[in-house]
């Protein structure tokens, strides 16, 4: 929602108002390698996760309530 009200000032209002324009770069190989390394790092944690929730502690309960 940021991006399009940020458009709309830019390429409308600005444009109307103040009678100027400005160029918009969008780093895209910079928001890939983030948007990459944010979805590694999650998988991480959930692989961290799950296996401490399903250390032997876990299973030996488990056994003991059979």
């Amino acid at each position: 929602m940021g991006g399009i009200v940020s458009l709309i000032l830019i390429y409308v209002v600005n444009r109307q108002s103040f009678h100027w324009t400005m160029d918009v770069h969008v780093p895209w190989g910079l928001l890939a390698v983030l948007s990459g390394v944010l979805v590694a790092a999650a998988a991480l944690t959930s692989v961290v996760s799950g296996r401490q929730a399903m250390g032997t502690d876990v299973v030996r309960a488990v056994k003991e309530d059979w």
